[in-house]
């Protein structure tokens, strides 16, 4: 978009209108050569509002206000990671209390999310690879974590096929297998999926069923004997997640602490 707005500037521009090469300069009035308003941009927003419709929560056509950018510039901080005192500084807040505002909004979104997660369905993958309807709780409850723990810390335990719902004072028992994703593949009992992961599982499979098609123009039969499993499985966690929410890892009955609190499974498995 910036690139294209370049086009159009540069199309649009001479050197007495936009000597100073701006992005959005104002090509004629009493601001001529200079940026475009604060006043030119909320005017901007509010006629497209009116003109598409967008309304608030109330029903109301929306009303911007220029403040709303650097609010949202702030939230953005905080929801990255940002230390709120680098935050406050960085907005020339007198008070960290003006920049907890920003934080207060962070916690809210974050609870969100969480009751979001929390309302969906699920199933868990068993050892066997067979599918049982299970729920967050207790999930959180057979890895030893507190929800409270898992909602502040949904972001660090995001992957990109799902969420690994692991106790850190536990490790990975299958971190070096990395040509696929070995949760998927090992039917990981700390492995979650929900509905914001469909987008994935959809892209995945799409791509094994181009590549099968092309294996099968060329005949490269041992080629999709390969893929086929793997599109089989990921096609049943993508069903899953349209049906009942999610997935979840194995039963707790499938492994146990020893003293150690070292994790052993069951059955030789």
């Amino acid at each position: 978009m910036v690139l294209t707005q370049q086009e159009l500037t540069k199309r649009n521009s001479t050197f007495d209108a936009n000597p100073f090469n701006y992005l959005f300069p104002t090509y004629r009035g009493k601001r001529r050569s200079q940026p475009i308003s604060k006043d030119n941009v909320v005017n901007s927003l509010n006629k497209l509002a009116i003109e598409n419709n967008i309304v608030n929560e109330k029903g109301d056509i929306y009303r911007c206000k220029a403040h709303a950018f650097r609010h949202r510039f702030g939230v953005s901080m905080i929801n990255n990671g940002m230390n709120i005192l680098h935050v406050q500084k960085l907005m020339a807040h007198a008070s960290p209390e003006m920049t907890l505002v920003y934080a207060q909004i962070h916690d809210t979104t974050l609870r969100k999310e969480w009751e979001k997660a929390i309302n969906k369905g699920a199933v868990r993958l068993l050892h066997s690879g067979k599918i049982k309807a299970a729920n967050i709780e207790q999930q959180a409850e057979e890895n030893g974590l507190e929800l409270e723990w898992i909602r502040h810390n949904l972001d660090s335990i995001r992957l990109d096929h799902g969420f690994c719902i692991k106790s850190p004072k536990h490790n990975c028992d299958y971190l070096e297998q990395t040509l696929e994703p070995p949760c998927i593949k090992n039917n990981c009992r700390s492995f979650h999926v929900d509905q914001t992961f469909l987008g994935y599982y959809n892209e995945q499979i799409a791509n094994m069923e181009s590549d099968i098609q092309i294996y099968k123009n060329s005949g490269r039969d041992r080629s999709i004997e390969i893929i086929q499993p793997k599109l089989r499985k990921y096609t049943d966690i993508r069903d899953e997640i349209i049906n009942n929410g999610g997935i979840y890892g194995h039963s707790k009955s499938k492994r146990e602490l020893n003293n150690n609190n070292k994790e052993i499974k069951e059955n030789g498995q």
